[in-house]
């Protein structure tokens, strides 16, 4: 019986001796390898955390970039269902006899932002003998007869602006502009009198402010010339610029 109970606890304690490092060392593992995870999970979170921070960066710079880049940005400048005033100085470019110098008024409304109607009229307030007829009076001595004065001239004119557009000045500022093409029937004047007439021309506008801008165009007089009993067809090339107002003088953007 005691033997018995000797070798029982002798196995126990042979047991407890071979099992004894292996538990020890299982313990001072796991203490070691719960701290590598402790720490692989705070780099983990740190990374994630500057993961998360360059997202928001990111999604702030691009809401930032979004603001001030628009795809489609607004017209800084609209005319629809405005009234447009404006007088004219034009000068002609193509009379081989005078050099007419032209002012006059004009008044529009646009019935949108790309289209108008516009009545307009100018008379001569200036002529100047060209060189031809200065010629043919002086060097030869004679005398042209019946030359083809314009004395005033009245439209009714179709405004369509196709093209809008910007350029830089300078790197500086951006001026904003469009380019109209225009035609109408109307009245033209000579020394012959009051003619049928009919009209073509292209144009810019240059937006100054949200109501002046300055305007040129080049216009093409059409109209039959009667003199002597003989009828002609003529055309009078005319370069205008003038600056016009729009009322009322301020707008508001919708959205179409």
């Amino acid at each position: 019986m005691n033997e018995r109970r000797r070798s029982t606890t002798f196995l126990l304690t042979f047991a407890t001796w071979i099992a004894g490092p292996s538990a020890f060392a299982e313990a001072e593992t796991k203490p070691a390898a719960s701290a590598a995870d402790a720490s692989d999970r705070g780099e983990v979170s740190e990374e994630s955390k500057k993961t998360g921070e360059q997202a928001g960066e990111a999604q702030v710079q691009q809401v930032k970039l979004s603001d001030r880049i628009k795809s489609v940005q607004k017209k800084p400048f609209l005319k629809k269902s405005r009234i447009e005033l404006f007088p004219h100085f034009a000068l002609d470019l193509n009379d081989p006899f005078y050099q007419h110098l032209i002012a006059g008024g004009a008044v529009g409304y646009h019935l949108a932002d790309s289209l108008a109607v516009e009545a307009r009229g100018g008379v001569v307030f200036a002529s100047i003998q060209q060189s031809a007829i200065r010629f043919v009076r002086r060097e030869t001595d004679s005398l042209v007869k019946d030359v083809p004065e314009f004395r005033y001239h009245g439209d009714l004119d179709l405004v369509w602006a196709p093209v809008y557009g910007k350029i830089s000045l300078f790197g500086e500022s951006i001026l904003h502009f469009d380019t109209y093409l225009t035609a109408g029937p109307g009245v033209f004047g000579t020394d012959a009198g009051p003619a049928a007439a009919a009209n073509v021309g292209i144009g810019q506008r240059y937006f100054i402010t949200d109501w002046l801008t300055a305007r040129f165009e080049l216009r093409d007089y059409i109209f039959m010339d009667t003199r002597n009993s003989e009828s002609d067809v003529q055309n009078l090339l005319v370069f205008g610029v003038s600056v016009s107002g729009f009322f009322p003088m301020s707008f508001e953007h919708e959205f179409q």
